[in-house]
């Protein structure tokens, strides 16, 4: 009892930090409040909105979609070391890409990027249930002749979206793919689907969607390094194979190496539509895209070491995601209180060089117009052998009336000419002459 009374004395007494945030996430109020006691330390943090407490703070924190230049903390304090001011984003950063200026009075970073002071992925590391692994290791959904069955009454592919503009144009790219094959689209933007609902009248999850096809378009908006997003946890959880779309390195996030089809695999549309047709048409080959599924030793014999080494984190041990995030900002307010905080002044957050923005964009109108182009060419090209053909019959009709008119030959005319021209040098080399006397 003794033991149990001096351990929760200790935990009484550990010494609290706040953490304010200068802004709301995404205009709400739900960090208000919230506690950091879960990472070993021997002190806790607490997050707050209250501004009244900025002096007592160390850390501020701004959301990035929040963020308005003319309403920061005072820059004198940050630039001094007396505060860290953190760039909170796990969203496309491309409203930071050309404003250098906003990014370079943050002194931290909190985002997706494993180049960030703070990794949080989208994802729960470790083990047990709503991890990452966990979806990855959980059994499919649906089996393939249940699959199957299915695809008397849907198509072989599946796409929800949510928004209609992306950075990387990725709705050109799926106009193309759609007239090759046929995908099923759910959401806000291109649908052709309405969401489907269960007999007793609540609507399907997105996991329940996804779960009935073979495929799942799991295409960003953005192409960044390490931006990688639930629509890959998605389909992985219900055993469907996943169409990806997004930063050029996967690995930290494929079950396998065969566990999922890359778009820049393919030159054209044409061409993925050809082989999801494929796998489509032989069970054989699109179950070897789940054989991560149900292995005998799964970890160990079959998963991504990458994926293992990033998101097997063990208990206790701070992990790229959200949790793991908030314990190292919650040891920066611990360290620059307690004056242990080495500053680097010469430290700027810079806007990510990594993105590839338009990615679709440049091709797509191509593609869109491509018989209007065509057209436009052609018509270019006989307008071009148009116009040289004028200059040419002008050129002999000029002649020719010369000719005419001093009743020459071609001969004599030729001689004519060059007689002409001698004439206006001379006179011309009779001008410099005079000018120079």
């Amino acid at each position: 009892m003794a033991e149990i009374s001096n351990a929760l004395q200790e935990r009484q007494e550990a010494k609290e930090y706040p953490i304010l945030w200068w802004t709301k996430w995404f205009g709400e109020t739900v960090e208000e409040g919230k506690v950091v006691n879960y990472c070993g330390l021997p002190y806790t943090c607490k997050f707050t909105l209250d501004k009244s407490k900025y002096d007592e703070t160390k850390v501020v924190i701004i959301h990035a979609s929040s963020f308005e230049p003319n309403d920061v903390p005072n820059i004198h304090d940050v630039k001094s070391g007396k505060k860290a001011l953190v760039l909170n984003t796990l969203e496309s950063p491309k409203p930071f890409q050309v404003k250098s200026e906003w990014t370079n009075i943050f002194t931290h970073l909190w985002s997706y990027s494993f180049n960030a002071d703070f990794v949080a992925t989208y994802f729960v590391t470790g083990r047990g249930p709503g991890t990452f692994l966990d979806y990855i290791l959980s059994k499919p959904m649906y089996t393939i002749q249940e699959k199957n069955a299915f695809r008397e009454n849907l198509a072989p592919v599946a796409w929800i979206v949510s928004s209609c503009t992306s950075h990387n144009g990725r709705h050109f790219f799926i106009k193309q793919l759609l007239k090759h094959i046929r995908v099923d689209i759910y959401g806000h933007c291109m649908k052709n689907m309405d969401w489907p609902m269960h007999s007793d009248g609540r609507s399907y999850t997105d996991r329940e969607v996804v779960g009935r096809y073979k495929f799942y378009l799991s295409i960003e908006n953005s192409n960044c390094d390490d931006y990688v997003t639930e629509k890959i946890e998605r389909p992985y959880a219900v055993g469907v194979v996943p169409i990806l779309d997004g930063p050029k390195d996967y690995s930290r996030f494929l079950a396998t190496n065969h566990s999922s089809i890359r778009i820049d695999d393919f030159a054209t549309p044409e061409q993925l539509a050809l082989r999801i047709r494929q796998l489509d048409q032989d069970d054989t080959a699109y179950l070897k895209y789940l054989d991560y599924k149900e292995p005998t030793n799964p970890v160990e014999s079959l998963l991504n070491p990458k994926l293992l080494e990033t998101f097997d984190v063990p208990q206790g041990v701070w992990g790229p995601d959200d949790l793991g995030a908030r314990c190292g900002l919650c040891k920066l307010a611990h360290d620059m209180t307690e004056g242990t905080y080495q500053y680097n002044p010469n430290k700027v957050i810079g806007p990510d060089p990594t993105c590839y923005f338009k990615k679709w964009g440049y091709i797509s109108w191509i593609a869109e117009f491509y018989w209007w182009i065509i057209v436009l060419v052609v018509l270019a090209i006989f307008a071009a052998v148009a116009v040289i053909i004028v200059c040419i019959k002008s050129h002999k009709a000029r002649r020719s009336l010369q000719v005419l008119k001093y009743n020459l030959t071609p001969s004599r005319w030729k001689e004519k000419r060059m007689a002409d021209i001698r004439t206006g040098i001379e006179d011309y080399q009779l001008l410099e002459s005079q000018n120079e006397h």
